[in-house]
């Protein structure tokens, strides 16, 4: 796992909660601290869906852009949260093409507290391997993801 400080906070919050730049990425949960304490699981409730809205849907999970203007309305400009944590799941169109092994996912953690914000890119695997391939790739890939989408950050 590979983490990264990014040094501007506010640009990257901006970008991240006011923008469309995450929106393709899949959405694994979040933890909001400001006026009280906010989770967010990132599973879907079948139930809520009508049968045309289910019928649309290409996957099963949240995408961060039916999450994003809720967790902007509960971080509020000029409002800093105490802490910010949550977890995006990368979109195949970043990997280049790449093949997995073994790896279901390749995750984004975002974390904010004390005025500090890293990410730290993880795989989540589909099942225990000892081969570390696709966790060598995406720590050497995931900074140029950042860079990609034109986020700077500093190495840890």
């Amino acid at each position: 796992m590979l983490t990264l400080t990014i040094p501007n906070v506010k640009d990257f919050m901006n970008r991240l909660l006011l923008t469309p730049v995450f929106d393709d990425w899949g959405f694994q949960g979040a933890e909001v601290v400001a006026l009280t304490q906010y989770s967010i699981a990132g599973t879907l409730n079948e139930r809520y869906l009508n049968d045309t809205e289910r019928a649309s849907r290409s996957t099963g999970g949240l995408m961060f852009g039916e999450i994003r203007s809720i967790l902007a309305g509960i971080v509020k400009a000029g409002r800093t949260p105490s802490l910010m944590k949550l977890v995006l799941v990368c979109p195949a169109s970043l990997l280049e093409g790449h093949t997995s092994i073994g790896a279901e996912s390749y995750l984004m953690t975002v974390h904010f507290q004390n005025g500090i914000l890293k990410v730290t890119g993880g795989i989540s695997m589909r099942v225990f391997s000892m081969d570390r391939s696709d966790a060598q790739f995406w720590d050497s890939h995931f900074p140029k993801v950042l860079s990609h989408l034109r986020i700077e950050y500093d190495p840890q």
